[in-house]
């Protein structure tokens, strides 16, 4: 094969040269504009360390210093040196075009755009939140350039300078593109906003009312959130700080830790590490500490880069630490575990691509960007959801303890705590109203012989199956309890002294119709009786201690029996 003649060569390499280098300065043309961030149609310069001007930059670009952007978003890290981006702008038409350049994020220091035509400046302009007034800061979206787009073809200059993560989107938009834009952020942010208050005010109302600590610990992880959200989206420097760039250039950062520091501050409390894990609770309380002290030097050094690496890598670190401390409530099947794993799975996950992406090192995609925002708002939800379940098992734990502190364990009948509680508001109402109300107790008969001779566990038996004829038999409003040892004791509202000497009598004689085994062999029980009238005792622990006596009368007069007050003049006989 022979060699190509040097003029054929040469033909073919400028041909080459021509395909490539309009491939990499292809131009945006503004009658057409493409739908996705123009990353890809710009060219990139980064400053070796002198400032360049635009001149020096147009001519350092025309050399063919520049590269091709690689990304529709750009993203050059943090600490990343001042960079250039070159974007070719055709107009095809006899008439200036008019346009939208939204670039930049609301944390780039700052922001210098030219636009050159024919060689020479038409539109020149400068921003960032190193200056007071968030110029031309649109929150949710970035900063907004109206440009009227001359005919032919004109260049865009723009240079970016930043400690923080260099993220450079770039997008040549349409008014009326740029206006639904915006109007769909603003509706999007409503509803984070407005999601996020809600369970703040919901939580915040719920610590105030149950005084549990995990309620108040999560208001504020979410309002830490709520502000950090506020902060990188230029809320809160285009409404609120936007003449303070000082606290514009650290609020980010510090609300990254700090929103960590919450984070870990609620896992403590939801998972009670103190009382499962007080060791890995320390850790938690070290790592705090330690970003916090880290951030004041770096504070103090005035480090711009040090306080982005420490703020990106303490919050992803916190956001893992949710997690795997999540597993401890698997181990100790702590309530609401599941609900608290998978949420914080959620948050970490979100929290993770997004921090990764602005710090470089995912591609800087729309998704990517707000998957803190999806992963936060499901960790909320599940949370709201794990929370709720947490407190109703507390509740249920309450209640049982409460009911195990006022019944007795082996009838499940009121104890005398019990019964002073409840027997307060019935004796009270018989009192105001002047209504009836009775007292019976009843003793076992010779209880002690029966232990002693049948054993404890047949005591048991006994009193057990005597609680269940009492349950059967009297009332739902009447009050059954377990006095003491083998004396019972039932207070009966509206119940007049004859009918509750009828009831007694039943119970008497159904108490002596049961059968009892004891090792094959049955055995007959009986019990004693008292009974006495509210009347005209002044307080429920003298009408105890009538019917007391009145039991006593019956025990007396050979057990087995019924008696009520002197009034009555009467005792019941055993059959």
């Amino acid at each position: 094969m022979q060699p190509l003649a040097p003029p054929l060569r040469l033909l073919l390499l400028g041909l080459l040269l021509s395909l490539t280098s309009t491939a990499w300065a292809q131009a945006v043309l503004v009658n057409a504009l493409p739908a996705e961030h123009a990353g890809r149609y710009t060219q990139v310069l980064k400053e070796s360390g002198t400032v360049l001007t635009v001149e020096q930059a147009s001519s350092l670009f025309q050399q063919g210093q520049g590269r091709a952007g690689q990304t529709p978003i750009l993203n050059f890290g943090i600490g990343s040196r001042p960079v250039w981006l070159r974007l070719q702008l055709h107009n095809p038409t006899d008439q200036p075009i008019s346009v939208q350049v939204i670039t930049g994020t609301s944390w780039v220091d700052d922001l210098q755009l030219t636009l050159m035509h024919d060689g020479k400046p038409q539109h020149q302009w400068q921003s960032g939140d190193a200056q007071s007034g968030a110029k031309d800061l649109v929150p949710g979206i970035g900063y907004v350039v109206p440009l009227h787009i001359p005919s032919g073809s004109s260049e865009l200059y723009l240079r970016a300078q930043s400690p923080d993560p260099l993220v450079l989107p770039i997008e040549v938009l349409s008014e009326s593109h740029f206006l639904a834009r915006d109007r769909e952020y603003k509706f999007v942010y409503g509803l984070i906003y407005g999601f996020l208050l809600s369970l703040i005010v919901y939580n915040s109302m719920l610590f105030i009312g149950l005084r549990e600590r995990s309620y108040l610990y999560y208001s504020i992880y979410l309002g830490l959130f709520a502000l950090l959200n506020f902060a990188y989206s230029g809320h809160g420097f285009a409404w609120v700080w936007s003449d303070n760039p000082l606290l514009q250039g650290h609020i980010i950062l510090l609300c990254m830790l700090l929103f960590g520091c919450s984070g870990l501050l609620f896992t403590s409390s939801f998972l009670s590490l103190a009382t499962h894990a007080p060791r890995a609770l320390r850790v938690l309380q070290t790592l705090a500490a330690l970003g916090a002290i880290g951030m004041a030097i770096t504070l103090l050094l005035g480090d711009r880069i040090s306080e982005a690496l420490l703020a990106f890598g303490f919050t992803l670190l916190a956001a893992i630490s949710m997690v795997v401390l999540g597993l401890t409530t698997l181990r100790h099947r702590q309530v609401a575990g599941h609900y608290y794993l998978t949420a914080t799975l959620c948050g970490m996950l979100g929290t993770a691509i997004s921090i990764l992406t602005v710090w470089g090192a995912l591609p800087f995609t729309g998704w990517n960007y707000g998957a803190i925002k999806v992963g936060i708002i499901l960790q909320a939800t599940l949370l709201a959801l794990g929370l709720s379940l947490k407190v109703r098992q507390q509740q249920r734990e309450k209640m049982l303890a409460e009911r195990l502190a006022e019944h007795d364990p082996l009838t499940s009948l009121l104890n005398r705590r019990g019964f002073s509680q409840q027997a307060a508001a019935l004796w009270s109402t018989s009192l105001r109203n002047q209504r009836p109300l009775t007292l019976v107790m009843l003793d076992l008969d010779h209880f002690k012989a029966l232990n002693d001779q049948f054993g404890h566990d047949f005591g048991d038996q006994a009193l057990q199956r005597v609680a269940q004829v009492l349950q059967a038999t009297c009332r739902a409003g009447d009050l059954t309890t377990r006095w003491g040892g083998e004396e019972f004791l039932l207070l009966l509202p509206e119940t007049s002294l004859a009918e509750a000497m009828a009831l007694a009598e039943r119970l008497r004689l159904a108490i002596q119709a049961m059968q009892l085994n004891a090792g094959g062999q049955r055995v007959d029980i009986s019990c004693s009786f008292g009974v006495s009238e509210r009347g005209q005792h002044s307080s429920l622990e003298q009408l105890i201690n009538a019917t007391d006596q009145r039991l006593y009368t019956a025990k007396q007069n050979g057990r087995n029996r019924v008696c009520g007050e002197p009034s009555a003049q009467q005792c019941s006989t055993s059959h």
